[in-house]
């Protein structure tokens, strides 16, 4: 039961999601574009129709997302129309992919002079991941701690 506990709230699907959900509620319209980009490079954004690089060139978020992996993190970079940060989403245990933030209208030189601020936002992304993480395991020792004084679970385990 221990397992299938772990398995439903560390899953780092879910993990991404709850992710998405609170930073994407955040994300007013006329500020940064949020975007977070699964391991496996699926695109999800906070206001799409905003973030044109995004539909123009697709290949642009992959060569970013490689540029973390090479030690370039935080990424900045000039796109269509704006700038774009990011940085690898990770916590203690898992990979969870990279988050961005398209500034539109702002050049790389823009936020060069305004690195602290940038860096700041990308460091909340992380910060908000490794909370969820640990919200998820407090709420995996709370159904394991329910399972084990449970006399309806304990009983089926008997047969």
């Amino acid at each position: 039961m221990e397992d299938l506990y772990r398995s439903l709230v560390s899953d780092t699907d879910l993990i991404s999601r709850q992710f998405t959900g609170a930073m994407f509620e955040l994300a007013a319209c006329e500020g940064p574009v949020l975007i977070y980009v699964s391991a496996d490079y699926k695109v999800t954004c906070s206001h799409p129709t905003r973030a044109g690089f995004l539909h123009d060139s697709p290949e642009t978020i992959k060569t970013l997302c490689g540029r973390i992996d090479d030690g370039d993190d935080p990424c900045i970079a000039d796109v269509e129309d704006g700038c774009v940060i990011g940085t690898q989403l990770h916590t203690e245990e898992a990979h969870l992919g990279y988050f961005f933030a398209f500034l539109g209208g702002y050049s790389s030189e823009t936020v060069q002079v305004n690195m602290d601020l940038a860096e700041l936002i990308l460091a909340q992304a992380q910060l908000i991941c490794g909370l969820i993480e640990k919200n998820n395991k407090l709420h995996h020792m709370q159904l394991v701690g329910l399972s084990k004084r449970s006399t309806i679970l304990a009983a089926g385990c008997g047969t």
